[in-house]
């Protein structure tokens, strides 16, 4: 337990965990709770390192060690992810802290999730009837907007960008909610009639905004994972379509969808692939092929729905 709140003020509940923040965070805040609160990780802006002394692992601008990954991002600013608790931020002189965040809930919170011993893919993830579906693809494969069109729809959006899979009491797959909003570029906004619920840059320089995501059913934290889709292009050859993946194939496609594949590997080593076989044994994985044309989202929507309405 933090025992001095007045330091964190800023709370949040991030990928089933309880955050407490030094600054404000572009995450749904958490509500109430203010009595019986215990963090569960802080977040702070102080002095980074500029190197870790015993590396175990390390890749282009990243390592780390038995209890600390370092981020170290030139002319950005460094940060440090230490024994699944504390996360710390230190910006680069001249750079404005609102403008690296978006590197503190991505990437450093994964590394405190992974530190957890957490399984994330990267995807968004919506709930419908109670249970969550996952969508998968690298960035600008259109998952956002996706999850964004079907919030539209009536489902509850539950996560963005970074997903994390835990497993329930009895074994069977569970997503947890990140806390994030919904990251659009404005030509889906405008598609989604979202405009008067877009918020800040995601970054000064990206004409990528945070957009608060509607809303059909009661916000949820947590949901059973109900299937997990690829997506991909539809083109003449591979029209679009729902198809479900063998098991190797769907194996080695959740392997590729690992959130920060690398550093997901360097913590989980040879045991991921266990876990990936693990999760293949409650749900399907399909392919998702459809038209990244805007204006035939609604024909994927439709599509989706439908598929989950089969028995």
């Amino acid at each position: 337990m933090i025992q001095d709140m007045h330091r964190f003020p800023h709370r949040y509940r991030l990928s089933g965990l309880k955050v407490a923040s030094q600054v404000p965070l572009p995450m749904r805040p958490l509500a109430g709770e203010a009595e019986t609160f215990e963090a569960e990780v802080t977040i702070a802006v102080d002095d980074v390192p500029e190197r870790l002394e015993q590396l175990s692992h390390q890749g282009p601008n990243w390592s780390l060690d038995a209890r600390h990954f370092l981020l170290d991002l030139p002319e950005i600013g460094r940060f440090m992810a230490s024994d699944g608790h504390r996360l710390t931020i230190c910006p680069a002189p001249g750079m404005a802290l609102d403008d690296i965040l978006v590197f503190a809930t991505g990437t450093m919170m994964s590394a405190i999730l992974y530190q957890r011993g957490a399984l994330l893919l990267h995807a968004s993830a919506v709930v419908r009837d109670g249970r969550g579906f996952i969508f998968c693809g690298p960035s600008g494969a259109g998952k956002s907007t996706l999850s964004g069109a079907l919030s539209q729809a009536g489902c509850t959006f539950l996560s963005d960008d970074l997903c994390s899979i835990r497993d329930a009491d009895d074994g069977s797959p569970t997503i947890e909610a990140d806390g994030r909003t919904l990251r659009l570029f404005q030509d889906s906004i405008d598609r989604l009639g979202l405009a008067g619920a877009v918020g800040a840059r995601v970054r000064a320089q990206v004409e990528k905004y945070h957009v608060a995501a509607a809303s059909g059913e009661e916000s949820v934290t947590s949901a059973p994972l109900g299937a997990i889709y690829m997506l991909a292009d539809a083109n003449a050859a591979y029209p679009p379509g729902i198809v479900e993946l063998a098991p190797l194939a769907a194996a080695q496609a959740l392997l590729r969808q690992c959130y920060r594949r690398r550093v997901a590997l360097a913590y989980a080593g040879g045991a991921l692939a266990a876990r990936t076989a693990r999760l293949l044994s409650h749900v399907k994985v399909y392919h998702l092929r459809r038209p990244r044309d805007l204006a035939q989202l609604d024909d994927t929507v439709d599509a989706l729905i439908a598929h989950w309405s089969r028995p």
